[in-house]
This record gives C-alpha cells, structure tokens and sequence, in this order.
C-alpha cells in the first residue's frame, strides 16, 4: 500500500492558492482533495513541491501502514523518483491485508529494513504507467525476472488495487502529469 500510495501522491498532486495549514502534509493533502473534488475547471495545472509530496507520503504511510514504516523519502527527477523508507514487512503485511505473517515472513522479514524503490512514470491522454526499475532491500538490488516475480507474487496479491509496469486510467479528470526534480505538476482536463 505505501508504495501505491507514493506512486498516487505522484499522479494527483498540485499547488492553488490554499487557505493557512498548520503543517506541509496538511497543505498536500488539501491539493489532494482539491484534484479529488473533480471541481478545477479543465486547463488547471496543480503542482505540489518535493517537500509536501514527502510530507504527505509520511502521513500517509502513518494511517495506512501504522508501525509497518518510517523514514520516508523521494528523490524526485525527470520522469522518475526514488523512494527510500525503512519497513517492516511483517508489519507491513499484517497492516495491509489484516493477517499474520507466515513462518517464512515472519522468520526472514521481521524488523525493519532499509528499502529503495526506483521508478519511471509516463503519463498522457488521461493514462499513466508507473515501472519499477529496481528495488533494493538491506543492500541487495531486486531487478529483472526477480523482481517481477516479486511484483507479480508478492505486491499485488497484497496490494490488489497496485497498477505497476501497466497503463491505467487516472481519474479525477487529471490529463497527464510530470514528474521533476522540484515536484510534480498535474494537468486537469475536462
């Protein structure tokens, strides 16, 4: 969920003039309810900066993924971001999906590890694709076949509504978005 969670702050973000919030992941989250609403008349370009995108990724990982991780952080570049975090994949799975961890997570994956996710988005004509390049955890690059597999067995039988390495619909009448080294910028259409 966390990483679908970063992957939505990249597609539906902006900035428009906002009333006082008394923190930066309130002011995002009010952007997010803005593009949300589906009520920014079609032209409207919204950008949220790097600094609320990670607030608000931190915030939102606090509510959906409670104890599960911490130490949130994107590296936003042209058409791609890097995430870092620190998780608790037991945590994480009993967070997401409500059950237990098995023997195997539970022997292998407990306690935190540091994760580092790279990704591409494309985005135009009200579709978007996100693709993991490479994702490293405690060290070790997960990339390839591998991480396919993992992708494929492991993230979205755990997280069913994940769109990774396919296009999808993007909703909230957003056209498109771009990614870059400032923030993200999002284009609503009609």
């Amino acid at each position: 969920m966390v990483f679908l969670r970063i992957g939505l702050a990249l597609l539906a973000t902006g900035v428009l003039l906002l009333p006082a919030a008394t923190s930066t992941a309130d002011i995002a989250h009010r952007k997010f309810g803005q593009v949300e609403d589906g009520k920014l008349p079609a032209g409207t370009r919204v950008d949220l900066t790097a600094a609320e995108l990670n607030a608000w990724a931190s915030d939102e990982a606090r509510i959906w993924v409670p104890g599960a991780t911490r130490n949130i952080h994107l590296d936003l570049r042209t058409g791609e971001a890097t995430g870092t975090i620190l998780i608790d994949f037991a945590k994480l799975q009993k967070a997401a999906t409500g059950q237990d961890p098995g023997w195997l997570m539970r022997n292998l994956f407990s306690g935190e590890r540091p994760v580092t996710v790279k990704a591409r988005f494309e985005s135009s004509n009200r579709r978007a694709r996100v693709d993991v390049e490479r994702v490293e955890v405690s060290g070790v690059p997960i990339e390839g076949a591998t991480l396919n597999f993992l992708i494929e067995e492991w993230l979205k039988p755990t997280f069913p509504d994940v769109k990774v390495n396919q296009w999808f619909d993007l909703g909230f009448r957003i056209n498109r978005f771009t990614v870059s080294p400032g923030g993200v910028s999002i284009y609503v259409g009609r």
